[in-house]
């Protein structure tokens, strides 16, 4: 009798798991958010800094949010790389959605012309672009998605910083 009991109590469990709820079902199906990069732009560019904003849409197939956790990235033109880094990420993709974010790292703006070497602000140069995606899924936790866009940006002119930033770096104190 115990044995009957024993055996019969698993299968009350499965077929109440796969009987019950739609989203544990979804999440026991290990789906993938999927990722792509859509974009590359400059943003709140100062004389030495600015922020490179990765545009980035994201598909989140769960019925609870996705947190984006952080991101990994490189960047070069050619055969010379010349940015890399990581940034933390505080935002969600709603359930059963698809958004678009801008995810902001920020840079030494000095640097990377240097590292260019030769060209100059209000240049537009080839770009090849890296991304680690670190997401938080509730089937399999944390993963990274990779992401890759080639494309071409225009570096920011001298004439878009702002003359303010000029005059705080020199002025006495």
């Amino acid at each position: 009798m115990k044995a009957a009991k024993r055996a019969i109590l698993p299968v009350v469990l499965i077929a109440f798991l796969a009987a019950g709820c739609e989203s544990i079902q979804e999440v026991l199906n290990l789906q993938k958010p999927g990722a792509k990069m859509t974009g590359l732009k400059f943003a709140d560019v100062k004389l030495d800094s600015a922020i490179l904003l990765f545009d980035v849409e994201i598909d989140n197939p769960y019925p609870v949010v996705l947190p984006l956790l952080n991101m990994d990235y490189g960047l070069s033109s050619g055969a010379n790389r010349f940015l890399s880094g990581s940034a933390d990420l505080q935002t969600t993709v709603p359930a059963k959605s698809t958004k678009a974010v801008s995810l902001p790292a920020g840079i030494n703006y000095l640097e990377v012309l240097k590292a260019l070497g030769g060209i100059r602000p209000g240049s537009e140069i080839p770009y090849q672009a890296k991304l680690g995606l670190a997401v938080d899924t509730p089937g399999l936790g944390r993963i990274t998605l990779p992401l890759k866009k080639d494309g071409r940006i225009v570096l920011p002119n001298i004439s878009d910083i702002d003359v303010k930033d000029i005059w705080n770096m020199i002025k006495p104190d």
